[in-house]
């Protein structure tokens, strides 16, 4: 705090300062006792100051955040469960690319100081937070009777900090939901659903998208919970989560790009004016995939690059870019120690970052029928002992609704596959799961499904093993969970298909591709240049890339 009053910026900073006992105090968040009436040792405190920007990465406002020292807590004294959920991105793409469909309206609403909103189940006590003395000098009129440094504060609110703030909140939210007649879903629980209105929320600790048919329902409900909880309307859905959100509602579609996002990470490693390539990967790349050798080991300042780098391609990657995903599940596997070729190659993946920078998800389209059910088609394959050091196989798959690219995984095998069958057979069957998830979601949310789901494999002889318990000599050894899929063909709920490996769509998510060849990738997994909007126009990047790089 000292810090921060000292410098150049004292007067946001105190403004800040002063707000956060006004919050705290207006929500009750705790009661002055004396020292000598604490059950547990009361936890330290402290002020915690960030200067928040928005999306765009310009100055938003200065915040003060008062945070318990939640380390200091212990498990059965002044804590129980911790768990609390948050919306997974696959179901948001999902939801909006339904909404996109159908134009759905989409608002967007955050709640201010979202945990001082849940109520305590645990008797926490805190040591008495510096700078109040100061606060109540400057406000009298919120001075409480008693009021002594010496003594101590019990926690009423969910405090910043404490490890079982984050379920407290939701705990409260769930409550309220409930009562306005929302259903949280079981395969999301970060999900609530008005099956009445066709409402439906989706929650991110305290950012919500609200979106449905009935804009007269999402005004209402907006309002009821701005009156139920402190609450910033921001209107229609622009960003969530760092990912720009761009509707072009004549063509039924959302762009969703993190254009910004990538701009300051590619500064960040000071390569916002790099060499760009066309594809993540060299095609021959992998045959110069080695682990360093024995006895030599990178410096803590290597690993620490290596992983930032890595670490902050990944979220893009689970975001918005699906073509990112082969490339950071094999550097991924060297984070520990990573080589110099490994480090190119990481820094070849900014590189193409530099090239696609304004490239996202394009989701939606118009719909031929509004009332029909919705299709989803599925894509699986893995290649076989890619992995030169342990002969794993990389298996990768996609799903697609109503041709968008909703959710991806590329992953090594956890076992040595024996034959190509048993690897595509277990890619297939990963992919299986995701659809059963995916099949419960759309039930829950009384949205129709075209069944069964096609899935695409390239490998006959997996997809034979999908039907029939064939091949017994050498698939015997195959554990009985990957034979989920087998259940999920005979129940009607999947039906598999094979395609040549040309068609095979999940192929860019299992080895390096041309520059061809994974223009067709991009292509057909909708990953494009994204426009902005601004002023309700819609923009496009006048942006010119060096197409002539290889």
């Amino acid at each position: 705090m000292t810090e921060a009053l000292q410098g150049p910026q004292r007067e946001h900073w105190l403004r800040a300062i002063h707000s956060e006992p006004r919050s705290l105090l207006t929500k009750g968040a705790w009661r002055m006792l004396d020292r000598t009436q604490a059950h547990n040792k009361p936890l330290t405190v402290k002020w915690v100051f960030k200067v928040k920007k928005n999306e765009d990465g310009n100055l938003d406002k200065f915040k003060a955040r008062l945070v318990v020292r939640g380390f200091e807590q212990q498990f059965g004294f002044d804590y129980n469960q911790t768990f609390a959920s948050v919306a997974k991105a696959a179901t948001w793409r999902i939801l909006l690319t339904v909404a996109a469909c159908l134009d759905w309206e989409i608002e967007q609403m955050d709640v201010s100081t979202a945990f001082l909103e849940g109520d305590l189940d645990e008797q926490v006590f805190i040591e008495m937070p510096e700078g109040l003395v100061e606060y109540f000098d400057q406000h009298p009129e919120d001075r409480p009777a008693g009021f002594s440094t010496e003594k101590i504060c019990k926690l009423i609110k969910s405090l910043y900090g404490l490890k079982q703030a984050p379920r407290q909140w939701q705990k409260k939210l769930k409550k309220t939901l409930k009562s306005l007649d929302f259903r949280q879903a079981t395969s999301d629980t970060a999900v609530y659903h008005n099956p009445t209105t066709g409402v439906i929320i989706i929650t991110y600790v305290d950012d919500f998208l609200i979106m449905g048919s009935n804009k007269e329902a999402i005004q209402g409900y907006k309002a009821r919970l701005g009156e139920i909880f402190t609450m910033t309307d921001l209107g229609p859905a622009s960003h969530f989560l760092g990912v720009r959100i761009t509707r072009d509602r004549n063509s039924r579609l959302i762009y969703l790009s993190q254009d910004a996002y990538f701009t300051r990470i590619l500064k960040k490693f000071g390569l916002e004016d790099c060499r760009p390539v066309k594809t993540p990967m060299e095609r021959n790349s992998l045959s110069t995939l080695q682990p360093r050798d024995n006895g030599d080991s990178a410096s803590p300042e290597e690993r620490e690059d290596y992983s930032s780098k890595t670490g902050s391609l990944m979220y893009g990657m689970t975001q918005t870019r699906p073509d990112l995903a082969f490339l950071l599940s094999l550097l991924s596997r060297y984070m520990s120690n990573p080589s110099p070729t490994h480090s190119r190659m990481i820094k070849r993946g900014l590189r193409y970052l530099r090239q696609t920078r304004d490239h996202g998800l394009v989701l939606g389209g118009v719909k031929k029928d509004p009332e029909s059910a919705w299709s989803i088609t599925a894509w699986a394959d893995s290649d076989w002992k890619g992995d030169t050091v342990t002969g794993r196989s990389t298996f990768g798959w996609l799903v697609q609704l109503e041709g968008s690219t909703v959710s991806w995984r590329a992953k090594r095998h956890e076992t040595v596959a024996l034959s190509t069958t048993e690897a595509e057979y277990t890619a297939l069957s990963q992919c299986a799961r995701e659809l059963a998830w995916t099949r419960n979601l759309f039930s829950e949310l009384l949205l129709p499904l075209h069944m069964p789901i096609p899935l695409n494999g390239d490998n006959q002889g997996s997809l034979k093993l999908c039907r029939n318990p064939e091949l017994h000599q050498r698939t015997k050894h195959i554990p009985l969970t990957e034979h989920h899929i087998r259940e999920e063909v005979e129940a009607g709920n999947i039906d598999v298909q094979y395609v040549s490996t040309y068609e095979q769509v999940a192929d860019g998510l299992t080895k390096p591709l041309n520059a061809v060849s994974h223009g067709h990738f991009l292509e057909a997994i909708r990953v494009s240049a994204c426009p902005i909007e601004e002023a309700g126009r819609i923009i496009w990047s006048t942006e010119v890339h060096d197409d002539s790089v290889p």
